[in-house]
């Protein structure tokens, strides 16, 4: 591709929060302290049309304050390797005023939310982010491929028993240590990331480092999942969904540590397409 779109985060003594389409693309839970920079290439989950970014924003516990140098800021920028001025496709800042208030740089400036082009919506009104502040901006986007996931049909509760079926059989697979198969059937998604980042479907499967994750001697995968945890969240209009537990939105194919106690998840996003579940993201 010639344009990529590339999404940073910087943060500093705050909690931050970014999604993109409603999917989180990247956040810092697990560092809110000191000064971060960080950032993804976020091209294969926009879509040509209406697109959305949203930044939430908190103190680095709900038992403290924001402090007066609190800040969260997120830029989409359209690049290219053939032109070195990148275009500033959305750009959000969320700060304190001296009355220690989360506002927009907007406000600070007296420019309106709206002629900004913000949703600044307060309170996040999704119960596991109570404490964060939300702005949210639309922006549209040309020109990239007809990814696969925008021609999904919208999921709905009725479709549960087929897709807890497919997750069943991708945890056998993985118990069956068969990655080719795994291969094969998420090889779509991994040539639609391939093309976002100029880069080979094979680069971005390895990088998952699944043969770690049937080494038995280091994991053991979970054959049973306890599905009553686990509930349906869908994204992008019911085109993309998966089932979530927790804060990070873990999935049901989970690989437990021997060694260190802790447990991994492979968690893609997946679609109904032509009748039939497929691994999108």
């Amino acid at each position: 591709m010639e344009y990529k779109y590339l999404l940073s985060l910087n943060t500093h003594q705050s909690l931050c929060v970014v999604r993109i389409n409603g999917m989180t693309a990247m956040d810092n839970l697990d560092s809110p302290n000191g000064t971060q920079s960080s950032g993804i290439n976020s091209t294969a989950f926009l879509e040509n049309g209406s697109n959305s970014i949203e930044l939430l924003f908190g103190s680095r516990s709900f038992e403290e304050d924001l402090k007066p140098e609190s800040r969260c800021e997120v830029t989409l920028k359209k690049v290219s390797a053939y032109d070195k001025n990148d275009e500033v496709i959305s750009r959000i800042k969320l700060m304190v005023d001296k009355d220690g208030n989360p506002v927009t740089e907007e406000s600070l400036k007296n420019i309106p939310n709206k002629e900004a082009g913000f949703d600044f919506t307060g309170m996040s009104k999704i119960p596991a982010e109570e404490g964060l502040f939300s702005a949210k901006k639309n922006y549209s986007i040309s020109g990239l491929p007809e990814w696969m996931w925008t021609k999904a049909r919208p999921v709905t509760e009725k479709d549960l028993p087929m897709i807890k079926s497919f997750y069943q059989d991708i945890i056998n697979l993985f118990a069956q240590k068969e990655l080719d198969r795994i291969w094969n059937i998420s090889k779509p998604a991994w040539e639609e990331w391939a093309i976002a980042d100029n880069n080979n479907g094979k680069f971005f499967f390895h990088s998952m480092r699944f043969e770690d994750k049937i080494d038995s001697d280091k994991y053991t995968v979970r054959t049973m999942p306890e599905w009553k945890k686990f509930k349906l969240v869908s994204y992008n209009n019911g085109r993309l969904f998966r089932l979530e537990v927790g804060a990070h939105g873990r999935s049901p194919i989970l690989f437990d540590n021997k060694i260190t106690g802790n447990t991994a998840t492979y968690s893609p996003y997946l679609s109904i397409i032509n009748g039939k579940i497929v691994i999108a993201r």
